[in-house]
């Protein structure tokens, strides 16, 4: 089995949200790509939205807090060649202010998760039954998610979709995939507002590092058949949806499919 696939960490330092009259309407969408010891690709993507208006500049104040805290003022520098722990890997600064505490790195960020006020729809292409059964881009699992979520009360739909920037080809197949979704979800009113933003620069905003880290906790879950970790522990709380496919029985013997309201 081979581990998902993460870019190498980047000489960054943190960035604010996307300029936006609102930034509690910006969604992040995060991805993670991997495949079994079969050889079968498998795709994860993470669809994670704001639950209260301050919840980004919240997650920024705290991560810099944190920084502070321990003695680490300093802009971001990436750490050595070949010590790059997963977490490292998809989301360095979300990670950078628990440099050489390995043992705690997981738990310590999957608290900043924890606390943070977000909710978060997966979409898993690849595994068991969804296996070919849509394009392994599809926003669509997601999008229907956040859509159920959006028919509570006092809840306003997110304007902005921002992703990782890839290939062209792949940010092209993105967007496609937003025109799909709205001819399929035609009762989904605010998706005609929803606009994707392919995150070119190489600073991110912690946000999107928070929606990668999401989606490769996911896949790590996926490929060590069903072994946990703090990080997916964190995200399991968050999610409104369940992304595994009915029947899929982890190595632990419980099947993961359970019902979410």
């Amino acid at each position: 089995m081979t581990a998902a696939s993460q870019s190498a960490p980047r000489n960054r330092v943190a960035a604010p949200a996307p300029a936006s009259p609102n930034p509690d309407r910006i969604a992040f969408l995060g991805a993670a790509d991997g495949e079994t010891g079969a050889g079968e690709p498998i795709v994860v993507q993470a669809l994670c939205w704001p639950t209260v208006p301050e919840a980004w500049i919240g997650l920024n104040q705290a991560w810099r807090t944190l920084r502070i805290g321990r003695g680490n003022p300093s802009p971001y520098t990436p750490v050595a060649a070949g010590t790059s722990s997963w977490i490292r890997q998809c989301a360095p600064q979300l990670a950078e202010p628990f440099q050489g505490t390995s043992a705690a790195e997981e738990s310590s960020v999957a608290a900043l998760l924890a606390r943070t006020p977000v909710q978060i729809a997966v979409s898993i292409h690849g595994l068991g039954r969804s296996s070919g059964a849509t394009s392994p881009r599809t926003l669509s699992n997601c999008l229907v998610a956040y859509d159920r979520y959006l028919r509570g009360p006092l809840r306003r739909a997110c304007t902005m979709l921002v992703c990782r920037s890839q290939s062209a080809e792949t940010d092209r197949l993105y967007l496609k995939d937003l025109d799909q979704c709205r001819a399929q979800m035609a009762g989904a009113t605010w998706l005609r507002d929803m606009q994707l933003q392919a995150w070119t620069d190489p600073v991110e905003p912690l946000p999107l590092e928070l929606a990668q880290l999401a989606a490769a906790s996911v896949m790590r879950h996926v490929l060590a058949d069903g072994d946990r970790d703090p990080v997916f522990d964190a995200v399991s709380t968050k999610l409104t949806n369940d992304p595994f496919p009915r029947g899929w029985v982890a190595k632990t013997g419980r099947s993961s499919s359970r019902k979410r309201g």
